[in-house]
């Protein structure tokens, strides 16, 4: 005979079962309010709220529970100070460990406020007259470890006294919830800082370890104690330190950063400066980064004071333009030159100034594979890569068949080596935009077209692609999803020993080879550097070719992460 079992031994509780009794009637009385009604229903009889107030009961009823003492936080803060003096034992290094942690502080918290009864709702008493001139203040009291209490200062000009000016979110300052921006700084440990130069109490703060009271003056601003939470997630497009930024406003709660690294966007409340921590790291506490804004006027001064430019003038009167000249595709006229023969020194280069892209989460989808994109300098071994990568499987990596206007050789198939159109149709495909890169070599036009890479994609298959760098903001779109891996040459010495010891060729004027000579290993690296300097923001992974067979065998390997691992893309291409 098959036997019920009780889920819980914690009986209903009476108020808790007559509010139960009483939702019918509600529920026939109020027919549009069936789902808040269902939630009453489901949260009365949750295990979770009976085991709560069957707690509550036994605290406020039963008259042996005494507890052995009321004011445990300061008899832990207490043995903090004691004991601190003798940090070089492990046993008190251990305890001061435990002591600073915030979930001990917590409990040890609830305990006094149960140990006092003080744990029942209460009302205080209204005022009846309020001085004007005197100001509410809030004593905080934390415990201050290795980690920082997580807040700026700033001098209030108009006031003369300390003030918040920030809050890093997930801090120590921020965990407590009573710390808030615009909050006036009045005493520390029993000093007053009024006046005070916010140096000399940064000073103050950083010899302190262990307790730490702030007198405070709340502000009176009501959107100072909230902080609006972001979730953005945005991919670094430069390097950042903030020891040698000058302008931070708290070098130590900076965050530094690569190129590439993916951060995620805490809190934009300040406009110059946001709050961000590094993508999967498990710090609690974010850090200072300049915000986009700050970044680009940042940019903006560094490039007009390199070029001897007078740039932003401090009293605001004249500043640099943000709007710049951005060519479109060029009259026909210019078709007739060498293929890049003017892009290479980047006069044409007027994008934005890289700071920070908004990525999110890409998944892998089966028979949609995303473009792999070699980018280096001449002679670095892109076209020998893509060769051996394609070698590794020729039915999955594809190459886009380019366009030529160029005659037709006797052993040439239309449509393999090249599709082979007349010169008015591909300048006329120039003109519409429906190539990726084009050029002209030898009096021939050439050129790879949009529409070949998203066949290759449509096919379920990889597209190779080796495009002149400047293609890179064309391809660079959320329909085609390219992947673009840098090829970067070793130095300079183990260039000319690699290649010497392997007898490199480069090709010269047609079908001719040559070994590489020191100017062209020079010209290779300083071009890399170029390359690397001015659209390393767009490459998703670098691959130094020191060795072809260990270069080859990354890529091979990057191939294959590629189709199988989540990745980072700009906003919006995963759902395209």
């Amino acid at each position: 005979m098959p036997i019920t079992l009780p889920l819980t031994k914690v009986a209903v509780d009476p108020d808790a079962q007559k509010l139960l009794t009483a939702l019918p009637s509600l529920e026939t009385r109020l027919p549009s309010k069936g789902p808040e009604i269902a939630f009453l229903r489901r949260f009365l009889r949750s295990r979770d709220l009976r085991l709560l107030l069957h707690v509550y009961r036994i605290l406020s009823t039963s008259p042996q529970v005494r507890p052995v003492a009321e004011f445990a936080v300061s008899q832990a803060a207490d043995v903090f100070c004691s004991v601190r003096c003798q940090e070089e034992d492990l046993r008190v290094q251990e305890l001061l460990d435990i002591l600073s942690k915030p979930h001990l502080q917590a409990l040890l918290y609830t305990h006094d406020k149960i140990s006092r009864s003080d744990y029942s709702p209460q009302v205080g008493p209204v005022a009846e007259e309020v001085d004007e001139d005197e100001a509410a203040v809030k004593v905080v009291r934390l415990i201050k470890s290795n980690e920082p209490l997580g807040v700026t200062i700033q001098l209030n000009e108009e006031s003369g006294n300390i003030e918040v000016a920030r809050v890093l979110h997930g801090g120590a300052a921020d965990r407590s919830g009573l710390i808030h921006v615009g909050d006036e700084v009045h005493e520390v440990n029993g000093v007053c800082v009024r006046g005070c130069d916010p140096n000399e109490v940064v000073d103050i703060l950083s010899r302190i370890t262990g307790p730490v009271t702030l007198k405070l003056v709340p502000s009176n601003s009501k959107n100072g104690p909230d902080q609006r939470q972001c979730q953005m997630r945005v991919k670094a497009l430069f390097d950042y330190t903030p020891e040698t930024d000058t302008t931070n406003p708290c070098p130590e709660a900076g965050l530094e950063f690569r190129r590439g690294d993916v951060l995620h966007i805490v809190n934009q409340d300040d406009p110059t400066w946001w709050q961000a921590r590094k993508e999967g790291e498990t710090i609690t506490s974010a850090g200072l980064i300049p915000s986009k804004q700050l970044q680009e006027r940042n940019e903006m001064q560094r490039r007009a004071e390199a070029k001897g430019s007078p740039g932003l003038v401090h009293n605001g009167t004249r500043q640099l333009s943000p709007c710049r000249y951005s060519p479109r595709i060029p009259r026909q006229k210019k078709l007739r030159k060498t293929m890049y023969h003017a892009v290479q020194n980047g006069e044409y280069d007027t994008d934005e100034i890289p700071t920070y892209e908004e990525v999110e989460q890409y998944q892998p989808k089966p028979n949609r594979c995303r473009p792999i994109v070699l980018i280096g300098p001449a002679g670095v071994g892109c076209n020998e890569l893509k060769r051996r990568l394609k070698a590794s499987n020729p039915v999955h990596f594809l190459e886009a068949v380019p366009y030529t206007s160029r005659p037709k050789k006797p052993f040439e198939q239309d449509g393999k080596e090249y599709h082979f159109v007349t010169r008015e149709e591909m300048e006329s495909g120039i003109m519409a935009q429906r190539f990726a890169e084009y050029g002209e070599y030898k009096g021939n036009l050439y050129g790879t077209s949009v529409e070949s890479i998203k066949a290759i994609i449509n096919m379920g298959k990889v597209c190779l692609v080796t495009p002149h760098t400047q293609a890179l903001k064309f391809l660079r779109q959320a329909d085609i999803k390219p992947f673009i891996i840098f090829i970067k040459p070793p130095s300079l010495e183990m260039l000319q020993a690699t290649r010497g010891a392997m007898k490199a060729r480069v090709t010269k004027d047609g079908d001719v080879t040559q070994p590489f000579t020191q100017e062209e290993l020079q010209a290779m690296v300083e071009s890399s550097d170029k390359i690397e300097e001015r659209f390393g923001h767009l490459f998703d992974h670098v691959i130094v070719n020191d060795n072809i067979s260990n270069a080859s065998a990354d890529l091979i390997r990057t191939a294959a992460r590629i189709e199988s691992e989540p990745h980072w893309v700009p906003i919006g291409w995963s759902g395209q």
